[in-house]
């Protein structure tokens, strides 16, 4: 293995970073290395207290989720893993932190391969400097916040704040992709507002959107953290259930969310009574299925339930749910 160049002096001090809040995780099963890299943060100004280190996926992942990590260093190789996997893991755990990958294999494919899966930087542990490991992470930083302004715009609903349609559909064919090995259920649930263009048209686009607004406010808080919501549509509210056992389960799960969604609320027009018509799909995922096409197909037998639910009638002031026959 490389080992790292301990010369040289940081040019700035993490400009315009607050030093003293950052808190990065270092991915190396090293201890040689691992030592290394922490005095070069130090020396760069980050409190040594705001270091962590992880020498397994596992472990990585834990500190990610009981942790705010600004930011991951983590080396290529960790056998039989490598820092591609800690990130392809990150991200199937909603975890958004910027990787800069560090190893002693100075190879073009892997620093292709790397930045192809998101990694901010490469960096050869022969050629790291206190100065080169400063810069990268001052890049790394400055660009991931940027591009989460560019994100937020492209994949959240700003009514509401809930991811929109675009975010769901690549967080269900993504669902769909991780369950083929194991063949696992994947459930989607549609949940449409009863009523938002009466009021629209009523009482005005003002009080349609305290509606919208506090639907998202009274879904978000019941979901599990496998579950991804979303609104995907002006009155429309999609729930992606990860990890289904039976189909029962995903109609059950969908009517707890009918249940708290239901209720009056009160606006400037005075109150109303919030109810919703829900279709829910559920689909054991196969190998050889194709993701995309499985996730647009359990949408629209999402979509067919919620019609069905619709044409069954509902009862005044409560809300309805109806299960996907599979088509």
């Amino acid at each position: 293995m490389g080992r790292l160049k301990t010369g040289g002096e940081p040019m700035t001090d993490l400009s315009h970073i607050d030093t003293d809040a950052l808190r990065i995780l270092v991915f190396e099963d090293s201890a040689m290395d691992a030592a290394l890299i922490k005095k070069f943060l130090r020396t760069a100004g980050v409190r040594g207290a705001h270091i962590y280190h992880a020498d397994t996926i596992s472990s990585a992942l834990q500190v990610m989720t009981r942790t705010p990590i600004d930011l991951c260093l983590a080396d290529y190789h960790l056998h039989p893993y490598t820092g591609v996997d800690l990130m392809e893991e990150a991200r199937r755990s909603n975890l958004d932190i910027p990787f800069i990958v560090v190893t002693a294999i100075d190879d073009r494919c892997v620093d292709d391969e790397v930045l192809a899966h998101g990694a901010y930087d490469f960096l050869v542990k022969g050629d790291l400097t206190v100065e080169g490991l400063e810069r990268s992470i001052r890049y790394a930083l400055a660009s991931h916040r940027r591009e989460r302004v560019l994100t937020r715009a492209a994949y959240f609903d700003p009514l509401t704040a809930l991811p929109n349609r675009l975010s769901f559909l690549e967080r269900l064919t993504q669902a769909v992709s991780d369950n083929r090995a194991a063949g696992g259920l994947v459930g989607v649930a549609l949940l449409n507002l009863d009523g938002t263009k009466l009021i629209n048209t009523r009482l005005g686009h003002d009080v349609g959107d305290e509606v919208l607004k506090t639907a998202a406010a009274r879904l978000s808080p019941i979901k599990k953290d496998t579950d991804f919501l979303a609104r995907i549509g002006g009155d429309e509210f999609a729930l992606l259930m990860n990890g289904v056992l039976l189909a029962g389960h995903a109609l059950k799960e969908t009517r707890a969310f009918a249940d708290a969604l239901t209720g009056p609320i009160d606006t400037d027009q005075g109150p109303h009574i919030i109810t919703a018509t829900c279709g829910v799909a559920v689909r054991e995922i196969k190998k050889r299925d194709n993701a995309i096409n499985i996730a647009q197909k359990l949408l629209l037998n999402a979509t067919h339930a919620m019609f069905d639910a619709k044409v069954s009638g509902r009862r005044r002031n409560t809300s309805n749910v109806a299960l996907a026959r599979i088509h």
